[in-house]
């Protein structure tokens, strides 16, 4: 069955970094509707606010992380800090976040021993540490977060890799991705394959960056449909 887009409720925790900031407007354009969470209720309304300032007509709330995860049907899960801190965080918004999907785009891979590179991933972690079921799957963990805001071309668009074992929660991921102009989803098989998606970047994206065309290089995965 396909999936619309528009029809979900899409929470972001949180919503005011980096990649939430940016995830959130581009859904928000595409006419999603959109709650921005954060750990301060102002910060979450002010990252509401800002958004709706260049787009006026998008469906747009924000508060705290709490309220954005008892609010969503589908959950961006981007939050900083720790291993730690983000499992401690995960935790405390359990009972929120049962049998939902949640589309994991960190990527923390430095935050481990490279003797452990590829025998787990933070999907992995976040998945056993949460404590109560629910359906992740994986998109963005090797996007640069500038890709953002210079589109790619819809023609040559950046693919993100989704992996998942919840087929609906596959197809509801492919879809958000999709509504992005100039992002493919390509989909990469089972959620263990995580621990291979999580060493594409971004810190190695970073590197790229640097060694290549004076820091103009920004990397994508390409493919041939």
């Amino acid at each position: 069955m396909e999936v619309e887009p528009t029809q979900l409720k899409v929470a972001l925790i949180p919503g005011t970094g980096r990649i939430g900031s940016r995830l959130a407007r581009r859904l928000a354009l595409a006419n999603v509707s959109v709650f921005i969470g954060s750990r301060s209720p102002q910060k979450g309304l002010q990252g509401a606010h800002d958004i709706l300032a260049s787009c006026p007509h998008g469906r747009v709330q924000g508060g705290s992380n709490q309220e954005a995860a008892a609010w969503g049907d589908t959950i961006f899960w981007n939050p900083s800090g720790s291993l730690e801190e983000r499992e401690e965080l995960l935790q405390s918004l359990a009972s929120h976040l049962e049998n939902k999907v949640i589309i994991d785009v960190t990527n923390v891979m430095y935050f481990f021993d490279e003797s452990q590179w590829g025998q787990t991933s933070s999907v992995l972690l976040n998945q056993k540490a949460l404590g109560v079921p629910a359906r992740w799957t994986t998109a963005f963990k090797a996007t640069f977060y500038k890709f953002f805001d210079d589109l790619p071309d819809p023609n040559d668009p950046q693919c993100t890799f989704v992996a998942g074992d919840d087929e609906e929660a596959i197809q509801r991921t492919v879809a958000l991705v999709e509504v992005i102009p100039g992002f493919k989803a390509i989909k990469a098989g089972g959620l263990a394959n995580s621990k291979i998606i999580e060493l594409l970047g971004p810190r190695w994206l970073f590197e790229l960056d640097t060694l290549n065309a004076g820091g103009n290089y920004r990397s994508g995965w390409k493919y041939v449909w």
